[in-house]
């Protein structure tokens, strides 16, 4: 004897439902359905049993609930098992072999519509119930979710238990989507996907997941590319993350830091920030915390920069700006990021952000910069890749070197590159950050031979510290231990 089969149908969008239902009917299924689903399925002729008449249960609420019923969800998480189907026999109960579901638009109606009574109205409960059911007895019912799987459950029934659980894997990866666009849209962010070109290179394909409110583009004909989103995310990220009423101005190219300045007046923080490194800042991005005035504007606009980005513009400032097509333009919102992601072979890794602000203790000098400076710096040098190595004036990085193998030959970098483009600087007080101990006393040797006037800001934590603080002490380097390392690969 032929056990019968029933389907249930409660579906949203209706493309190729015409396809599926009649399918259905000529494999002898009896077909349940709901409001709008039911209403479509009576137009085009397919013999179905409206929901509320099988539960006895008229829909209520407007619409808002249908099918959350026992008859309903007993006939879809029911087991093969004895005593759940002499249980269903009881209660009059029908399995349910197929669910053919699909969700409210969330993500559509978020896009087209301002009201918030509107949105929240498309917010699932019955669907999204009804695929999370029918996922933990996939065995059994069969969950399908999208329109453009009809064809292939149509031509190739789903009968083993892998062939089902294909089906089930994608509703449950549509609800956690759905799930996540809800979340997001509660907490006022909305992400889209933002068209790339490429990735980081033109072999790479890539797309952008963006939150619409985090940044507008004021001007640029261009769109930016993936390699411009990791540098723009840098390049706020410090000139946002130092809370300070001066004026912070940072330049960004691949990845890493080249100019950085905080300082009294907008345009000095531009003008030490370039002359940090002007060869690198050629087609960088730049980044202000705070609004870009007319003067500061022309001085940008006698470079080439790829992105600039700011909190706002003066309007002559953006009217100058403008003029230059290819240049891209941003106006960027605060943001408060919490967590940094990153996959690898085996998943996913995540982690806090490093925000943390650290402190200094001193091993041995009298410092001379303020805590402001001594955050900003370390924000700068968190954006340097491991073993990082930052030299600074008094505002300004002056000299960087990083994602070195060894420690050594960042800060020998660090210091060469002082000496062929820096010259001037020799005479200065600087001050060294390192983002993580000298392990052994070579560096400081380095840095003593030299004989530059500078401050020596540095982690400690390796079994090596009295040894590296002898050395200090002896040779009277001022040096101030950082209470945090700051690795990045």
């Amino acid at each position: 004897m032929v056990k019968n089969k029933n389907a249930l149908i409660s579906v949203f969008d209706k493309t190729n439902l015409d396809k599926i239902s009649k399918f259905l009917i000529k494999k002898k299924y009896t077909i349940y359905s709901t409001g709008g689903s039911s209403g479509y399925l009576k137009k085009i002729h397919v013999p179905h049993i409206q929901v509320s008449k099988y539960t006895k249960q008229k829909e209520i609420l407007a619409g808002r609930v249908k099918t959350l019923h026992p008859k309903i969800f007993g006939g879809i998480l029911a087991t093969n098992a004895k005593d759940n189907q002499e249980e269903l026999r009881r209660e009059q109960i029908v399995n349910f072999d197929l669910l053919v579901v699909n969700l409210y638009p969330f993500e559509e109606t978020v896009k087209n519509k301002k009201k918030a009574d509107e949105i929240i109205e498309m917010i699932d409960i019955g669907g999204h119930s009804l695929i999370r059911a029918a996922v933990k007895n996939f065995q059994k019912t069969v969950i399908i979710i999208d329109p453009s799987d009809y064809s292939s459950f149509i031509k190739k029934f789903p009968k083993t238990s892998s062939e089902k659980k294909k089906y089930a894997i994608k509703a449950i990866k549509e609800v956690a989507n759905y799930d996540l666009a809800v979340s997001n849209w509660f907490q006022g962010t909305y992400y889209k996907k933002y068209q790339l070109r490429y990735g980081e290179n033109p072999q790479q394909k890539a797309t952008a997941l963006i939150d619409n409110n985090r940044f507008k583009q004021l001007s640029g004909e261009k769109k930016l590319s993936y390699n411009n989103l990791l540098d723009l995310d840098a390049a706020v990220s410090i000139a946002y993350g130092t809370k300070s009423n001066k004026y912070i101005c940072t330049i960004i190219k691949h990845n890493i830091p080249c100019g950085a300045s905080i300082e009294t007046s907008q345009l000095k923080s531009y003008e030490n920030a370039l002359a940090g490194d002007p060869v690198s800042a050629y087609g960088g991005i730049i980044a202000f915390n705070k609004k870009i005035n007319v003067q500061t504007a022309k001085c940008i606009n006698k470079n080439f920069y790829e992105v600039i980005a700011a909190p706002d513009f003066g309007k002559g400032a953006l009217n100058i700006l403008k003029n230059k097509t290819n240049l891209r333009v941003l106006k960027i919102n605060k943001f408060n990021k919490k967590l940094e992601q990153r996959t690898i072979f085996a998943g996913n890794l995540i982690q806090e952000v490093n925000n943390k602000k650290s402190t200094i203790k001193k091993i041995f000098g009298v410092n001379k910069l303020k805590e402001e400076k001594i955050y900003f710096f370390t924000n700068v040098l968190k954006f340097i890749k491991s073993n990082a190595i930052a030299l600074f004036n008094q505002t300004s990085l002056v000299s960087q070197s990083g994602g070195q193998t060894s420690r050594v030959d960042s800060l020998e970098n660090c210091l060469y590159k002082l000496k062929v483009k820096q010259k001037e600087r020799k005479i200065e007080q600087l001050f060294l950050f390192s983002d993580a101990f000298f392990p052994f006393a070579d560096s400081l040797k380095l840095i003593k031979k030299e004989k530059l006037k500078v401050d020596i800001y540095a982690p400690m934590g390796s079994k090596n510290d009295s040894i590296i603080e002898k050395f200090i002490k002896k040779n009277k380097l001022n040096f101030f231990q950082l209470s945090d390392r700051h690795f990045k690969h």
